[in-house]
Formats: structure tokens, sequence, C-alpha cells
């Protein structure tokens, strides 16, 4: 009888450990935000909403056009959802401005579309919430997308960066690499609420850490093709890889290792 005492008693005291670990990661809370236009111009982010929902347009044109693409309308919506976030919590005036709340919900129901029908019909919607009227000061920085879509959005994005921002393509491609360096820039704001991947009440500093390099590198390489100055650009675009392979040195060692 003693022995299952102390049994359910270190059962208890496990759960009791585990509770305590929740509650702490629970309680981390991200650090204050800096203004959006700090890392992403509001003129970027809009031409990447355009983008995206021109892509998502394309994607349910016809039923075998999106089952050829299915996994990329559900990483597109994904991404809407936390550009429309970011516009809507700008300090810089932009069109979508008062969209977000609406683009926000719409973009959250075309990603979570199962079939043909319903990505169609999520991406008329996200068309019309474009030109909804809502009121954004009820917007904070919180999970808005899922993280694991966004995640496999960033390397995509990311090989685009790397590609358009050699010599040749450097000046000629500028407002699609500052697009997507912007794009970058919010994601990584916009997965800092999100502590799925903490599974330690000790790392979710580590992790908000690691999305403000994210952040920071990506809004530097912004900086620099607005610029147009191509070593700042390269020198930038080596701290956001960099921001990457930390993290994930941390959180999925795994990605690391198969490098």
């Amino acid at each position: 009888m003693r022995s299952a005492s102390r049994w359910y008693g270190f059962v208890g005291l496990v759960a009791a450990m585990g509770a305590l670990a929740c509650s702490a990661m629970m309680a981390a809370e991200p650090p204050a935000a800096p203004k959006v236009s700090t890392f992403a111009p509001a003129s970027d982010l809009v031409f990447q909403v355009d983008y995206y929902v021109d892509r998502l347009e394309k994607a349910v044109a016809s039923e075998s056009e999106y089952k050829d693409t299915e996994d990329k309308v559900t990483k597109d919506a994904n991404t809407l959802a936390v550009l429309a976030l970011a516009l809507g919590l700008h300090d810089q005036d932009n069109k979508y401005k008062k969209a977000a709340p609406g683009l926000i919900r719409a973009s959250q129901k075309l990603a979570s579309a199962k079939d043909y029908g319903s990505a169609k019909a999520g991406v008329e919607a996200v068309k019309q919430a474009l030109a909804s009227g809502g009121d954004p000061s009820s917007l904070k920085w919180e999970k808005v997308a899922s993280l694991d879509a966004l995640m496999q959005q960033v390397p995509l994005i990311n090989s685009r960066l790397k590609r358009n921002t050699t010599s040749v393509r450097f000046k000629r491609m500028a407002k699609d690499t500052a697009g997507d360096s912007a794009a970058i820039a919010a994601i990584a704001q916009g997965s800092m609420a999100d502590l799925e991947e903490v599974k330690k009440p000790g790392d979710a500093e580590k992790w908000f850490s690691f999305c403000a390099q994210m952040r920071d590198a990506a809004g530097a390489v912004n900086a620099a093709i607005h610029a147009l100055d191509e070593d700042a650009a390269k020198s930038a675009m080596k701290k956001l890889n960099q921001s990457c392979d930390d993290c994930h040195a941390v959180f999925h060692p795994e990605a690391t290792e198969k490098k």
C-alpha cells in the first residue's frame, strides 16, 4: 500500500510540475512590438497582399488547378492573415488598414478549406474583404495563422529573395524583393506570440529573441533594397539566414542536421 501511495505521489508531482511548466509558458509575454514601419513599409505589405490574392485567384481558377496547388492555397491564406494583421496595426495609413479585421477572418476561413468548392468561395470572400470596413483598433499582435504553414512559407519566400538579390536582378526585381522581405518580417513578428514550438518554460524568451532577430534582419534587407545598396542587402541576408539556423538549432535541430 505504501508503494502505491508513493507511486501516486510521484504521478501527482509530475502532473503538478507539468502544470507549472504550462502556466509559465502561458504567462510568458512577448516584448512590445516596434512600429511596423521600422521593419515593413505599408506599401510593401499592400503589394504583398495583392500578390497573394492574385495567386489565390489563379489557384482556384479550376478544380484541376486547385488540386495541383492545394498546399500552396493553405500557406498563402495563412500568410495573408499575418499580412493583414500587420497592415491593421501599421503606423502608416494604408488602403487595407480598415479592411484588416475582415481580411484576417476571411483568410483564416480560406486556410481551413478542405475542397475546391470551399476554397473557391473562400477566395471570393477574401476579395470582398479587401473592400470591407472595420475597426483595426481592436487588433493586437496575437496568433492569427498556423505556425506550421508560415514556417513552410518562409523558405519559399527566402529562396526568391536569394535568387532576386543577385547582381543581375538586384535593381530589376527591387519591388518584388522589397515585398518578400517585408512579408518575412511580418511573419516573424506575427509568429512571436505563438508558443507552439516552446516545450520548456525557459525557451519562451529564446523564441521571442529568435523571432525578433528574424524580423529585424528581414527589415534590414528591406531597407537595403529600398536604398539600392546591394552590399548591405547581402550582409542583411546572411543575418536573416543565420537567424533561421540559430532558431532551428534550438527548436528544430533535425532541420539543421539535414543541411
